[in-house]
């Protein structure tokens, strides 16, 4: 069920590692599932800065309108272009709060993506790691199709953009 009628994706900069460290402290469920521990401030601020360095990479806060010019980060989305092979893009986090999870935000998240990508690009595929079968049936739900394995631990899957 969709609550929000839109929401904005925001580039993260350096000053969004506090925002995406307190969103991964909101989704222990998540850590747990894929056999790690909440990463640390300094954990993400290193994170954030490595975005710097590699330009096919990109992250955006989820955010969703609370009132007028207001909105609240409910989610993180990290995908990189061009990967695994040109004219693709791979998600390899789309996490939503667990206190907004099952209300449509990563599915308009992703609609929001699709939209960006869809033109330029041709395949998007999705990565799921650890045994999260929430996030495999999210996937499957949303027209992606398993496409292969990498590992005991990693499932790929593909969809192809419009």
């Amino acid at each position: 069920m969709k609550t929000a009628a839109r929401l904005e994706l925001i580039a993260v900069d350096p000053d969004s590692a506090p925002v995406i460290h307190q969103l991964y402290q909101k989704s222990p469920t998540y850590f747990r599932l894929i056999g790690m521990e909440i990463p640390t401030l300094g954990d993400v601020e290193r994170e954030v800065e490595a975005l710097a360095h590699d330009p096919q990479r990109r992250c955006c806060l989820v955010a969703a309108p609370v009132h007028k010019e207001q909105h609240r980060v409910i989610g993180y989305l990290d995908y990189k272009l061009h990967y695994p092979e040109p004219m693709a893009a791979t998600i390899s986090l789309l996490l939503i709060d667990e206190e907004h999870q099952g209300q449509g935000f990563g599915s308009l998240a992703l609609e929001h993506l699709e939209r960006l990508l869809s033109g330029d690009l041709r395949r998007l595929y999705a990565v799921v790691y650890g045994n999260n079968l929430a996030a495999q049936r999210f996937w499957e739900a949303r027209g992606f199709r398993h496409f292969k394995d990498g590992g005991p631990s990693l499932r790929w899957y593909a969809k192809e953009l419009q």
